[in-house]
């Protein structure tokens, strides 16, 4: 049996989305952020997969990508979806939510309102400069506490660094600011969503490189 880490893939096809959707529903199912979107658990864990599905087809697989880890048969256990540098202007942002509204809206249902503030408020967090945005990064739970989260971060940050970029990212649970600090990140922000939820705002400057 080999010790050596698991090879990181990055998502390219629809199958492979639909999998990494499947498993962000599940680490995510009781995250903050999405508990605030939908209050309902039911209705959440409903919608979750609907929603990952749309978010990582239409809009971080096309301006950046979505890594993850597998299991011996292929299945996701860790994804981590980032935003690149090159997202275009605001018709190239229009173009990539049209194509994702019909999943989108039907995962919101009476919750569009509230999607549309968050992402507001996440928008105001980010920087006008180009750099990289780790959106999400989530284990399905029974994988947890296996060190998975830190090889997918540490592989893209690799290619981060090489290329000189910044990075950012919203942090929805108090007790992971500690575990991003120690990839570089730094608390930038404090704020809130609409009803109080505390998110964190932490941004990475790029690395120092000896040219």
């Amino acid at each position: 049996m080999s010790d050596a880490p698991p090879e990181v893939r990055t998502a390219a096809v629809r199958q492979e989305f639909d999998a990494c959707a499947t498993t962000l529903a599940a680490a995510f199912a009781d995250d903050p952020l999405m508990s605030f979107l939908w209050p309902d658990a039911h209705r959440r864990h409903a919608a979750l997969p609907r929603y990952f599905t749309a978010s990582l087809r239409f809009e971080h697989g096309r301006i950046g990508v979505v890594d993850y880890l597998a299991d011996h048969i292929g299945r996701p256990l860790a994804v981590a979806a980032w935003d690149g540098p090159d997202r275009g202007g605001p018709i190239s942002g229009l173009g990539r939510t049209l194509r994702a509204a019909p999943r989108t809206l039907t995962a919101l249902g009476g919750r569009v309102g509230a999607g549309l503030d968050v992402r507001r408020r996440l928008d105001a967090h980010e920087s006008s400069d180009r750099h990289w945005t780790l959106v999400n990064l989530g284990v399905t739970p029974t994988a947890q506490k296996r060190g998975l989260a830190r090889i997918l971060i540490d592989h893209r940050l690799a290619t981060v660094d090489a290329r000189g970029y910044p990075a950012h990212l919203v942090c929805t649970r108090a007790e992971n600011v500690a575990l991003y600090r120690r990839f570089g990140f730094a608390l930038s922000d404090e704020f809130t969503l609409a009803d109080g939820t505390p998110l964190w705002s932490m941004d990475r400057p790029p690395a120092r490189t000896d040219r």
